[in-house]
């Protein structure tokens, strides 16, 4: 498919915003909009979500700075007497973390007051939505690994 609506766009964040003014321009039910060019950027707008190519070629550079910041992150809290949870690319801590709260907050990590769970996220993050999910939903939707203390290893970058 040809691209003509996104053709100026670098990254998947203008594409996303371009997506969004044309929606608000073209829609069939705002004045003026159109079902058949709308029906023309959604198909575009489909095929760049869906190419893994521009995905993976336009991560920012904060996009692949977290990449390489999440073993780090591991091994900075891997000793702590806590439980370690990677649930898609997020970090969730349980446990007796009282005792860590400051070196948490350094390293990044926020409280979840309702959870009464730590979590790290990649600085990118947006919510799409703001429902409150428990930790069951979130296991179920991205899965969920417990990373075992009592191995002694450390996870190097890229074989996470």
């Amino acid at each position: 498919m040809e691209t003509t609506y996104f053709i100026n766009c670098k990254t998947l964040a203008d594409v996303k915003k371009l997506y969004k003014n044309l929606a608000l321009q073209h829609h069939p039910d705002r004045p003026g909009g159109n079902t058949e060019v709308m029906q023309r950027i959604n198909a575009e707008y489909k095929s760049i979500i869906d190419d893994p190519v521009f995905k993976f070629t336009e991560q920012s550079s904060q996009d692949k700075e977290d990449y390489f910041k999440f073993p780090d992150i591991i091994n900075q809290i891997i000793h702590f007497d806590i439980t370690i949870e990677i649930c898609g690319s997020w970090i969730w801590l349980s446990g007796d973390t009282r005792k860590y709260c400051k070196q948490l907050k350094e390293i990044g990590f926020f409280y979840a007051y309702k959870k009464k769970m730590w979590y790290w996220r990649p600085s990118d993050y947006k919510s799409a939505n703001r429902k409150p999910r428990s930790m069951e939903y979130i296991r179920f939707k991205y899965g969920s690994d417990v990373i075992d203390r009592q191995e002694n290893y450390e996870i190097e970058a890229g074989n996470t």
